[in-house]
């Protein structure tokens, strides 16, 4: 398990590109108009042994961060890690398109029930809507900006049914103008959905909605997600969970998959997908 940062700092600083070179760290600049200092952006681990000194840089320029504090960060696990773990979050790794209507959504579009107007929490009652056919190149799967539904080539539910995977129904992608299903994706809709189990972390941020009182988690980014036992159907191979998590308008639930899942897309090589682990306690 690694735990990869992407830093951006905006700083006029010159002493901050000397003790970033004395790191020997690789980063991008963009010298801003205006003299508006520098853009400066790299990425690290914290398995870097100057890891401590360049996190403190970060806090000491965090008020000059395009982005909050400057830090935007995942945590990545090996293929042993993915392979050995009984449970898995699955994450699109590749985005394409706007779910449609794009205008006002997510208050006004056909794919989603709406829950609530304020979280926008939901549930999906009819196909997700795509504004043209998709272009996924070497990729087995994608998702639209703005939701976390899993859309994949045909031929991996073709494998799907070979080896009895379970837990999931294939719904179409239309075309929105048409209404016409894509000839090239479709989507993994997953219909079951766990019991309360989340083990929230400490420094975990969440919020409240003053309308419906749904807890929604900020993005799971930071180390292993744990949940209970009991939480998990072990019947199935795909699961949501009950939590939501997200901000804003964004609100989703985290997609849960079996070992053999996971096992399945390493040994066929899919693109567009990564594995996070899940710790069932």
């Amino acid at each position: 398990m690694e735990i990869k940062h992407r830093i951006s700092i905006n700083s006029s600083d010159a002493k901050l590109l000397v003790k970033i070179d004395n790191f020997g760290i690789n980063y991008n600049l963009i010298e801003l108009p205006g003299k508006g200092g520098n853009f400066i952006t790299f990425n690290i681990f914290e398995s870097d042994p100057h890891w401590n000194e360049v996190i403190n840089i970060v806090k000491t320029h965090k008020n000059f961060a395009i982005y909050d504090d400057g830090d935007i960060f995942e945590t990545l696990f090996s293929e042993e890690e993915i392979r050995n773990a009984d449970w898995l979050r699955f994450k699109s790794t590749f985005e394409q398109g706007y779910p449609q209507p794009k205008l006002h959504w997510p208050i006004k579009q056909l794919s989603y029930n709406l829950i609530c107007n304020k979280c926008a929490i939901h549930s999906q009652t009819a196909s997700m809507r795509i504004i043209r056919e998709p272009n996924l190149g070497r990729k087995s799967f994608m998702s639209l900006m703005w939701t976390n539904e899993i859309l994949c080539k045909p031929e991996v539910l073709v494998t799907f049914e070979t080896i009895g995977i379970k837990g999931y129904e294939v719904w179409d992608v239309l075309i929105h103008k048409t209404s016409i299903p894509s000839e090239k994706i479709k989507q993994i809709y997953i219909p079951n959905i766990a019991t309360s189990g989340f083990i929230i972390n400490n420094d975990l941020k969440q919020t409240v909605c003053p309308i419906c009182g749904t807890i929604k988690y900020y993005p799971h980014e930071k180390g292993v997600m744990r949940l209970k036992k009991e939480a998990i159907n072990p019947n199935v191979d795909f699961i949501l969970t009950n939590e939501w998590f997200g901000s804003g308008y964004i609100a989703y639930r985290e997609i849960l998959v079996s070992n053999r899942v996971a096992n399945l897309f390493l040994d066929k090589g899919y693109l567009g997908v990564r594995f996070k682990v899940v710790e069932i306690i």
